[in-house]
Order: C-alpha cells, then structure tokens, then sequence
C-alpha cells in the first residue's frame, strides 16, 4: 500500500486509472493508491450454504415465510445438511422488538439493530448445527 503526498491528488480521492485504485482511507486520513485486484469469490458449497442461510434469516424477519417451508444450511464439520423447516408461526412486530429490547440489554455502546443481532446469533447457532431461535435468550426454538 503506497501513501499518496498532495498536490499529486485531491484532498479525498476514490477512482481507478488504468490497474491503479485510489481512496481515501478516513480512519487514517490519508489517501492510499493501490494496484486493482480482481475479488476472489470461490463460490464453494460452504459459502453458498451460509449465503441462503442469509437470504432466509431475513426473509424471515421480514414476514415473508415460504408457506410450503424454507431450506436451512446446518454446518455438520465438513459438510452442510440441509434441512427443509416449516415455521409454526409468522415473525410479528412483537418479535421483531423482542430483538431489538435484546439489544438494547446485551450490546450497550455499540450500533447494532435488532435485525442484525437476530440474523447473526441465528446464522452463528447454524454454523454450530443448531436450528434458529424466533425469540432472543430463549430455548424457544421458531421450528
């Protein structure tokens, strides 16, 4: 990573000039120059699994359940099982501020929602192999 020195540049800059990226990095306040690295997306079995487990943790927190069930990714060491799931009930508002009170309680100082806590605490209960939770702090399992 090189330092760029003004005036060569603007005071925050942020484009690509041939196989060079400029930014601004705001933490540092500095402006970086960089050689263009294409992102690597292996897209291997692991991380499609956690991406759908992803997309459904927030179908879920928005209401929108497949009547017919939703597919769950359980990580089982060196494979996922997938596992078809019928939720019992719809995710209501009172859910939706059950997470957010948990929160309020459980992370002091930080910016997280209720949303983000319940996608996380889930996608990290289905990584251990464990199904999702509707309700924060509780046993209380949504399937």
């Amino acid at each position: 990573m090189a330092k760029v020195k003004l005036p060569l540049l603007s005071a925050q800059v942020s484009n690509k000039v041939g196989e060079i990226v400029y930014y601004h990095r705001g933490d540092f306040g500095i402006n970086v120059a960089r050689i263009a690295t294409k992102p690597k997306n292996p897209n291997t079995e692991k991380q499609q699994a956690i991406r759908k487990n992803i997309r459904n943790m927030m179908r879920l927190w928005l209401g929108r359940e497949n009547p017919g069930g939703m597919r769950i990714y359980l990580n089982k060491g060196d494979r996922f099982d997938e596992l078809m799931i019928h939720p019992q009930e719809t995710f209501t508002d009172e859910d939706r501020k059950a997470w957010d009170n948990y929160v309020h309680v459980t992370r002091q100082g930080y910016k997280v929602t209720g949303r983000l806590a319940f996608i996380g605490v889930n996608m990290q209960r289905m990584y251990e192999g464990l199904v999702p939770l509707k309700k924060p702090g509780t046993e209380f399992q949504i399937f």
